[in-house]
């Protein structure tokens, strides 16, 4: 069945088993597979000359993990993490070296570690996918087991669509604090795009487009939504409900509804908002925690991005 959920968690399994035994008999594997069972966040270096300046889906929750980073530091040591997937985006300096190799604005973080020297200063975004997703887009996409060495981790990402879409999460995230909805699809997004330009996979044929979602699946999808909308909705949990692969759902949902998953939910909150402001004397802050959002802030900056106007602005033009 096309998208059908699959036990890729037992062939994970299998394919580290692979790597230990190639790592074993000298081979091309590698040896601390094991590490990238699921964990909540990338490890980050244990130093004090460099920190990140902010960071967004930390919580062990959101697919997605995103640090900014300044430093006016000559050199860093990255940890390795084969858990996490990770992407350097450079926003500010002219010149990074990664190992001693030249990066480009877009590098790979390495899974067993490297040393970074800079151009004092520099800015740059690093994204962490968890290996995991990868790991279950590769087999929604191709039908194959996905290995750490099938990963093409450059120092130098010669890829225009990559960049965009990165640009275009740093842009966004910018302006608003993504929830993690949002994050969980933003990984999808990204990680078949690592896995069609920057993996060995990219040359196989993928399988069939993704079609539209059978009546009675999105009924129950729908149902799930609006028994949830006050809870912190995944991804994940809404394609388990239609029993479908998070990457299948997340294309196919678009198709049947016409917008993304996010977009949707985000479109039922604020329906929900609108009739809570008309028809309640609840608070503003306990408005947004009925309707799923994260904080008054959140609520407030979603509410005037959709309507253009302030939630505190609409309910006083309701009593005037």
């Amino acid at each position: 069945m096309e998208g059908a959920l699959r036990p890729s968690a037992a062939a994970h399994r299998d394919s580290c088993a692979q790597q230990r035994a190639d790592a074993g008999s000298g081979g091309s594997g590698l040896p601390f597979c094991e590490a990238s069972a699921p964990r909540g966040s990338p490890r980050y270096p244990v130093s004090k000359v460099i920190a990140p300046t902010r960071m967004i889906g930390m919580d062990g929750n959101a697919s997605l993990k995103v640090s900014f980073w300044h430093a006016t530091v000559e050199d860093s040591p990255q940890v390795g993490d084969p858990a996490f997937i990770g992407i350097s985006m450079r926003t500010r300096g002219d010149k990074a070296w990664r190992n001693e190799t030249p990066s480009g604005v877009i590098s790979m973080l390495p899974f067993e570690g490297a040393h970074w020297r800079f151009e004092q200063p520099v800015s740059f975004v690093q994204y962490y996918l968890p290996f995991a997703l990868l790991h279950a887009t590769c087999d929604a996409l191709f039908d194959r087991d996905l290995r750490h060495t099938d990963l093409k981790m450059s120092a130098d990402v010669l890829d225009t669509r990559l960049h965009l879409e990165l640009r275009r999460i740093q842009n966004a995230a910018f302006w608003i604090e993504p929830s993690n909805l949002l994050l969980d699809s933003w990984a999808v997004i990204l990680s078949e795009a690592l896995l069609r330009r920057g993996s060995s996979h990219g040359e196989h044929h993928a399988r069939a487009a993704c079609g539209k979602i059978a009546g009675r699946g999105i009924a129950r999808v729908i149902d799930y939504v609006e028994a949830g909308i006050d809870e912190d909705l995944r991804l994940a949990s809404l394609a388990e409900v239609a029993a479908m692969s998070v990457y299948h759902f997340a294309r196919s949902f678009r198709k049947t509804v016409g917008m993304s998953p996010h977009a949707y939910v985000l479109s039922r909150r604020l329906t929900r908002a609108h009739a809570m402001l008309r028809r309640s004397e609840d608070g503003l802050a306990q408005v947004a925690l009925s309707c799923g959002f994260s904080s008054q802030a959140h609520f407030t900056t979603a509410f005037h991005r959709n309507l253009g106007i302030t939630p505190g602005v609409f309910r006083r033009g309701l009593r005037s």
